[in-house]
């Protein structure tokens, strides 16, 4: 009965576009805290609830995969490249582009302009990072995200790739060796998820610099002390082959940049 209940959960429609590998996490995870089958059921269903939130709906893929039509075929302008981002929270709330521009250019001031970049919990960020002549890879658990990416990336001969995987399951971080790594506001809700699960995968992450951010305001844009907050938490959370190279904030982010350790 109990893999009656799982199956249909990971043959779901609703949950199709989530990393396989999170619905057989989640469900392990909820197995060991209920007996009743119905109960992990309605357990995982609620964490699913939780954790995909910020995916793309069907109706922001469909029309992120029209705006990338419109940039392909009409002039590649940076009003074409805004239209794209903005179909997708994670990326709308760093815009206008010029406000992204300055973002990443106070980053490789002092990280160094990297040659390839592993951006993690991606959304649909490596398509502005390749339109900018930067090389990247993504990981994500939205399947539209990673689609998106990858479509982006075929049709417009644009260096960007994605992965579909978990960060909390083995092997979601694609090999090779990165110069800048990106968990833009994905650390808390890794150890939230699992505790322990930050320091283990800064510890993991085969990159030269991590650049990790933090929100600094509510979501109705309250400022309550959250900066302090996550400045203490990162200090606290920070692995041993890891040193803080700098950190700043911009008008609703703390931002860190953590070093490899010689």
């Amino acid at each position: 009965m109990n893999n009656d209940y799982r199956e249909k959960l990971l043959q779901s429609k609703k949950y199709r576009d989530v990393c396989p590998d999170t619905l057989v996490r989640l469900w392990a995870e909820c197995e060991v805290k209920y007996k009743k089958p119905k109960d992990v059921d309605r357990a995982v269903r609620e964490a699913l609830h939780g954790i995909t939130g910020a995916f793309l709906t069907p109706a922001e893929a469909s029309e992120c995969a029209w705006a990338m039509q419109s940039w392909h075929a009409g002039g590649r302008t940076d009003d074409q490249l805004e239209n794209i981002l903005n179909k997708h929270a994670s990326t709308r709330e760093r815009l206008p582009l010029a406000d992204m521009d300055a973002l990443y250019a106070r980053i490789f001031d002092i990280a160094g302009r990297p040659g390839h970049i592993l951006d993690l919990a991606c959304g649909i960020n490596p398509i502005y990072l390749a339109v900018r002549g930067l090389r990247v890879t993504g990981v994500d658990i939205s399947g539209a995200a990673v689609s998106a990416v990858n479509a982006f990336g075929q049709s417009c001969g644009m260096p960007a790739d994605a992965v579909c995987a978990d960060l909390l399951c083995p092997g979601a971080i694609p090999a090779g060796r990165y110069d800048l790594a990106l968990l833009f506001k994905a650390l808390p809700l890794l150890e939230r998820q699992r505790s322990g699960a930050a320091r283990k995968l800064l510890r993991q992450i085969p990159a030269k610099v991590v650049a990790a951010s933090f929100p600094t305001r509510t979501l109705g844009g309250r400022n309550v002390g959250m900066a302090a907050h996550y400045a203490a938490w990162m200090e606290a959370h920070l692995p041993e082959n890891r040193a803080v190279l700098a950190s700043f904030e911009t008008e609703n982010e703390l931002f860190y940049l953590l070093e490899e350790r010689s």
